[in-house]
């Protein structure tokens, strides 16, 4: 029988149905999207968020407020606060411990245990050398962790899906860092209660971890050399994506689980080149704003009338709008080249420090202003980290390994020797000396960064090496 219908009729109907299945194939999409976690998220990355929240986010403002609130000497902060970004370079020690005596569960339960006793005894047992002492405990305690975490999915999973999981695991991490550092806010008038918790939280972490660990680790043969593998074989382009929020110390735990002894050694045969002239700029940069991240809530409390609460709680909105900039920096340098993206970068950290130095000689809004500025430091992060990340892979001469493990260790060391240094800087002359160095540094970082501009997203080969050296000549 025929379809007597008004043809308009039935072309609405036709296009009530076309939108149905529509809106199906749009909800097949976000039950995919959805399920996409559950393939690669193991129990045990809620222990690696619970270290984030301590390490990355508590730490870092409860520490420095209560130095300064219980002894009232400022350079105290760098001298404690270095002692914890020394402990984090213990990374390549436990890489090796764990390839040569298959050691991984031990080492990750010890160091939840080495941080969280640290944290539990450091309100009780005042003093510089004891602080320091316990502080380097808790950078070698997290150290450890972060090392094994990596380790372990680096040892267990199949290669194949090495990129997603870390993926994830960083991911849960930077998660953590912004619950953190919500949580800071609530513990800034009472520094005993909020380090005895954060020693807490770090039970759980523990039995997480015993719950979703494997048992035994495999073992392939590697050289003592982890970190410098782990970088050779993983995609150094998605190791650009990733989201990686700025943390503690510049970014400076990132890099504590990817250093690389190996590739320390050969920075005689790059520091000609241009990738050397980048690694100096790194290094320039990171040694400049060191003693900022150290500084940081005492600084904003002290000299910018800025609540340590107001403090924390934009850190964390930043860290946050951080973790979704990194496809955009992505994206950024992939379009104009990474060694624009990286200077770009270097002028909003400029800016946003050119802020909080001018209200020491403007009569401006000390509070908003130095908020504004604060916030151009964090957000700036994202596109400098993925811009350094992809120009280290492309103007490399040596191996992909070796010159990531060059990369971090110059972050690693610069910011370890800035903390330390800012103590005296802030002692004697102020906290203007703190956005002061970090501006200095940038404005080196950002002269000896040009020029840099990889013609090809293709990485460099070592056999780059005697065609650079031959271009600086």
């Amino acid at each position: 029988m025929a379809d007597t219908r008004n043809p308009g009729t039935i072309m609405g109907d036709k296009a009530i149905a076309a939108r149905i299945q529509e809106t199906r194939g749009h909800l097949d999409r976000w039950r995919a999207i959805l399920k996409e976690p559950d393939r690669w998220v193991s129990v045990w990355f809620l222990a690696y968020a619970l270290l984030g929240a301590v390490s990355s986010g508590l730490l870092p403002i409860l520490l420095p407020l209560m130095i300064v609130a219980l002894t009232n000497h400022l350079s105290w902060v760098a001298y404690v606060m270095g002692g914890f970004n020394l402990g984090l370079l213990t990374s390549p020690l436990w890489g090796i411990l764990a390839d040569r005596k298959q050691l991984h569960r031990p080492i990750f339960f010890g160091g939840f245990l080495v941080l969280s006793l640290a944290l539990a005894v450091m309100p009780f047992l005042p003093g510089i050398f004891t602080w320091s002492g316990l502080s380097l405990l808790a950078g070698a305690g997290t150290s450890a962790v972060a090392t094994m975490a990596s380790l372990f999915i680096v040892e267990f999973d199949p290669q194949n899906e090495w990129e997603p999981r870390l993926g994830w695991l960083q991911t849960f991490n930077g998660g953590g860092q912004v619950g953190g550092l919500l949580l800071a806010g609530i513990f800034v008038s009472n520094f005993k209660a909020g380090l005895i918790c954060s020693a807490l939280a770090l039970i759980p972490a523990i039995w997480l971890g015993a719950k979703g660990l494997p048992t035994a680790a495999k073992h392939y043969g590697w050289a003592a050399d982890v970190g410098d593998h782990m970088r050779h074989d993983l995609d150094w382009r998605f190791l650009a994506n990733f989201g990686r929020p700025e943390l503690l110390g510049g970014g400076l735990l990132r890099f504590s689980h990817h250093l690389s002894l190996r590739g320390a050694r050969r920075l005689g045969d790059v520091l000609h080149t241009r990738f050397g002239r980048f690694l100096l700029s790194w290094f320039a940069v990171a040694f400049g704003v060191a003693a900022f991240f150290a500084y940081f809530p005492v600084a904003m409390q002290k000299a910018y009338s800025v609540a340590p609460a107001l403090t924390s709680s934009v850190y964390a909105m930043a860290a946050a709008i951080a973790l979704v900039l990194y496809s955009v920096g992505g994206q950024l340098s992939g379009r104009f080249g990474a060694g624009r993206v990286y200077r770009w970068s270097l002028m909003l950290r400029f800016l946003g420090f050119g802020l909080l130095l001018l209200v020491f000689f403007l009569p401006v809004p000390k509070t908003l202003t130095a908020l504004a500025g604060f916030v151009l430091i964090v957000i700036a992060w994202p596109l400098q980290s993925i811009s350094g990340t992809t120009l280290t892979a492309r103007l490399t001469p040596v191996s992909q390994g070796a010159a990531m493990g060059l990369f971090n260790a110059s972050g690693a060391v610069a910011t370890v020797v800035g903390t330390f240094l800012g103590g005296p800087l802030v002692q004697f002359i102020g906290y203007p000396s703190l956005s002061a160095m970090a501006l200095l540094g940038i404005l080196i970082g950002w002269l000896m960064g040009h020029g840099l501009q990889a013609p090809s997203a293709a990485p460099a080969h070592p056999d780059d090496l005697t065609a650079q050296k031959t271009q600086q000549s």
